[in-house]
Formats: structure tokens, C-alpha cells, sequence
């Protein structure tokens, strides 16, 4: 499935995401979000984990964590996790979590099919009285054209921004990092509530909750 596509220096992963470039993308605020809804020493699935931007934080709070990427490039940069190297729509792994996380908003995708695969895969690793922790992109975080957003020795500003439809963008990003540049081409499918509702209905889960003010973040739970 081809979700995003990149241009700039070192490795790729098959969907066309530069390795590097998400090694040194900043975690933000998603650490603290997900730990906010997990018990202490969790047992954690991240699925699309890639270089392990949220999976070392949480490592470093104590959680347990299995990290899954289709990428072998990018799992090869995460330490202290079991990684396992698989298409998220086709693992199984015979075994449950305290909590599975569905971030980098992997939700989004423009393929509804591959986005109920990926909730269901979610729905078949949490354990009764678990949670799955989904993030999902707004439609103002595409804002700001031509604006640099610096952090530390880091700068990214978004190009350009299509509305391809009402609910339907493609946005180029620009990052820029100690004199190396890559760009980042997304394709992006919004969701509103009754969307992501219907969704976590088809494989048995509920929403709990919003994890954070913009509902960025919600937690489900299995439906017993």
C-alpha cells in the first residue's frame, strides 16, 4: 500500500518515508498522551512504530513494548523493544496487550479497507479490559503554508496544501536539519467522529474517550 512519499538523503522504507529524516522527528507530546491512559510497567503494541520516536519514551516510563513496522530500516533503529517486522493488516500474534497504540495517524489512510484491517488487528491484541490508543489527523494542522515550525536544529514548513475533496488533502512538507533536506508528500483522509464510531463498531470496539482537548487522540475498548 503506498500511503506517503519522500525525496531527500539515505534509506526509504517501501511505502517511500525516509528513514533518517523520522529518526530525528520529535515525539511531542504523544509520549505523555499515551502514557496518560496506560496502568503502571504497561504491556504495550505499537503498531507502525517506525524508528521508535514514541517507543523509546515510553521504554524510558516504564512500559513494555512490542514494536511493529513493515520497514526492517526502521526497526533497526529502535533499542530495548521487541520488534517484529510485518505488514500491520497480517499480524497475529497469538497474544494480548495491556494497551495497543495506532499512531502516526495510520487511521487516515485513504484505503478504507487497509484502515479496518488495521483496526482490527488492533481489536484482536487488546486484552479484555484493555485499550487501543488511535490518533487521526485534523484538518487545521494542514494550515500555515509557507510558515517554518522550528524545533531545536530542526525546520519544517509545509509547501503546499490540495483539497483534493471536502474531506481529502495532499500536503507537501518540507524538513530541514543540519544542512540535509527532505521532502514529504501525504495524502491524507480525515475522519469525523461518527466515521472513526463506525469503524471501531465493525471490530468490536467502542470509544471511551478523547485523550486530549483537539480529539486528536481517543481511547476504545473491546465490546464485551
Amino acid at each position: 500500500m503506498s500511503r506517503q512519499k519522500g525525496t531527500g538523503p539515505g534509506a526509504f522504507s517501501p511505502e517511500g518515508d525516509p528513514v533518517e529524516l523520522y529518526s530525528i522527528l520529535r515525539a511531542g507530546r504523544t509520549p505523555q498522551v499515551v502514557d496518560s491512559a496506560l496502568p503502571r510497567e504497561a504491556s504495550v503494541l505499537e503498531l507502525g512504530a517506525g524508528t521508535g520516536r514514541v517507543t523509546h519514551p515510553l521504554i524510558a516510563l516504564g512500559h513494555r513494548v512490542v514494536a511493529v513496522d513493515h520497514s526492517a530500516e526502521m526497526l533497526a533503529r529502535i533499542e530495548g523493544a521487541e520488534t517484529v517486522h510485518a505488514e500491520i493488516p497480517d499480524l497475529r500474534l497469538g497474544r494480548t496487550f495491556d494497551a495497543v497504540v495506532l499512531g502516526s495517524c495510520l487511521v487516515n489512510l485513504t484505503d478504507a479497507e487497509v484502515r479496518y484491517e488495521m483496526m482490527a488487528t488492533a481489536r484482536r491484541h487488546v486484552r479484555p479490559g484493555g485499550s487501543v490508543l488511535i490518533e487521526r489527523a485534523l484538518p487545521e494542522w494542514f494550515t500555515g503554508v509557507g510558515e517554518p515550525r522550528v524545533w531545536d536544529d530542526l525546520t519544517a514548513t509545509l509547501l503546499t496544501v490540495e483539497r483534493l475533496t471536502p474531506d481529502l488533502v495532499r500536503a507537501l512538507m518540507e524538513y530541514r536539519w543540519q544542512g540535509r533536506r527532505w521532502t514529504h508528500l501525504q495524502i491524507v483522509q480525515f475522519l469525523d467522529d461518527s466515521t472513526i464510531d463506525t469503524y471501531l463498531e465493525a471490530v468490536g470496539l467502542r470509544r471511551k474517550e478523547w485523550l486530549t482537548e483537539d480529539t486528536s487522540w481517543l481511547a476504545a475498548c473491546p465490546v464485551s
